[in-house]
């Protein structure tokens, strides 16, 4: 396995769409009156990686997962989905954010800053007695450390990383890889299983929300004022980058603000 190889090939270029709240490295999640401000293109992915960071909930799970970015919710904040996706690459290959594999959605991919996973990794598996210390270690400093891959094989494993068989057991129930095909594991978040029941049942019900409003579509501002069920942890704004970016609603500049219209 060569570990400077190129990142996977997981970008698709999707059509242009508007983009959705503004982005600013001073805004949290909760502030009123946003402005429609960009940052410069240069600086595009680097400032929306912070502001959807700062929309994550870490209060509602507890401190029980680091901040979750979806790779799509990016683009419901640039104008250009492909200067994104070359700045992104750049971004990982540096080894701030990691790319992983969550739930079973073929074309989606979540980003964690890489000093908040390992930080989270320790401090899930101190709580596991049966999984030494040392092959935690020895995952992140090889693994996460010196490999860009989102998966890897048992040859990877075995063979390039020098895993045991024992070993790649205990980062399986460790919950730091998951079954992609025999033989190989992707990269996985310890408790993502969470975040993901959060995610989608907040999808489901926004795209309800939206699919009950007239002509199924509804003005932005007026859906960032209502409210989700409280299984949805996430919180409005950051399902409304998630379904802008996912290409589920179209964006539509308007003189009353921007229209979300439920793509069927």
């Amino acid at each position: 396995m060569n570990r400077k190889r190129t990142l996977p090939d997981v970008y698709r270029h999707r059509k242009k769409i508007c983009g959705g709240r503004g982005v600013s490295d001073v805004q949290g999640p909760n502030e009123e009156n946003e402005t429609e401000v960009r940052p410069e293109p240069a600086r595009d992915a680097q400032a929306s990686l912070q502001y959807l960071h700062n929309l994550f909930p870490i209060d509602k799970f507890e401190g029980r997962l680091p901040p979750i970015i979806l790779r799509h919710q990016l683009y419901s904040l640039s104008p250009n989905r492909t200067e994104l996706d070359q700045q992104l690459n750049d971004i990982i290959k540096k080894g701030e954010v990691r790319l992983f594999k969550l739930g079973t959605i073929p074309d989606e991919f979540a980003l964690v800053f890489t000093e908040e996973y390992r930080e989270h990794v320790r401090k899930f598996t101190s709580r596991l007695w049966d999984v030494p210390k040392t092959t935690i270690d020895k995952f992140l400093d090889l693994a996460i450390g010196s490999c860009l891959d989102v998966s890897l094989t048992r040859d990877d494993m075995i063979n390039e990383l020098g895993f045991q068989e024992n070993e790649i057991k205990d980062l399986f129930k460790a919950g730091l890889l998951a079954v992609r095909d025999v033989g190989s594991w992707w990269l996985s978040v310890p408790g993502a299983g969470t975040f993901m029941k959060s995610h989608l049942r907040g999808r489901k019900a926004i795209l309800l929300m939206i699919r009950k409003c007239k002509y199924k579509e509804i003005l932005q501002k007026e859906l960032e004022a209502r409210k989700l069920p409280k299984a949805a942890k996430l919180g409005i704004s950051y399902h409304i980058h998630d379904v802008i970016g996912a290409d589920l609603v179209s964006c539509i500049d308007t003189t009353s603000g921007k229209l979300l219209r439920l793509n069927e």
